[in-house]
């Protein structure tokens, strides 16, 4: 499949999706997100087309952080929808989106994006030039946007440090979105909560993982 790199460069921003986008059905939020430009102005501006998420849902679901006990490291997936849970994972992050309503409990991973703006700034954070290694997986995804801790609990429906917006990308050809099983979960693993663009480079996970 071609890249789904923006054809117009000089595209400007619109504004940053609003909270009625992420107050839905969690897997559906899941799967629109797929086509939609996450943005981190963080340390320098860069964007990438989202190709790659996993629900988590409020009920049901095991994998879910928020299925066992309020903590306070999950409080911010019981609040409002459109704001960040961002929580560390062997020295680095996973970045995601609190989806449905207040005291649910759930929320969206973003698994992957296609870089589009930044991609030097990108390569120097994660010490590489391979391209499609730079954000295929959500750790590699937050250590090349510089997403860390400190955007936990961030609003981002205000369009501000960090936020999603919609995108041209899968706008400029025919694609399709699979889902799958999740990747790396250890408990309720037969749920298929993955979505991604199918034949995609830039999907995580080894090659059986795209198709």
């Amino acid at each position: 499949m071609s890249s789904l790199r923006e054809e117009n460069p000089g595209f400007q921003k619109p504004d940053a999706l609003d909270r009625s986008f992420f107050a839905r059905d969690t897997v559906a939020v899941a799967r629109d997100l797929i086509g939609k430009l996450l943005v981190s102005e963080a340390g320098g501006r860069t964007k990438g087309v989202i190709v790659e998420t996993e629900a988590y849902l409020p009920s049901r679901d095991s994998a879910c952080h928020a299925a066992k006990h309020r903590t306070s490291r999950t409080e911010v997936m019981f609040g409002p929808a459109g704001f960040a849970y961002v929580y560390p994972i062997h020295a680095k992050y996973c970045f995601n989106i609190v989806t449905e309503v207040a005291e649910r409990g759930c929320a969206v991973l973003v698994r992957a994006v296609e870089p589009v703006e930044g991609v030097s700034l990108m390569k120097r954070r994660r010490g590489l030039d391979d391209e499609r290694r730079l954000a295929t997986g959500p750790s590699c995804l937050c250590q090349a946007m510089r997403i860390d801790r400190s955007m936990n609990e961030l609003d981002l429906t205000l369009g501000s440090l960090v936020w999603v917006e919609e995108g041209l990308g899968l706008n400029t050809e025919p694609i399709t979105i699979k889902n799958s099983k999740r990747i790396g979960v250890t408990s309720a693993t037969n749920r298929r909560l993955r979505f991604y663009v199918a034949g995609n480079r830039f999907v995580s996970g080894p090659a059986r993982f795209r198709t």
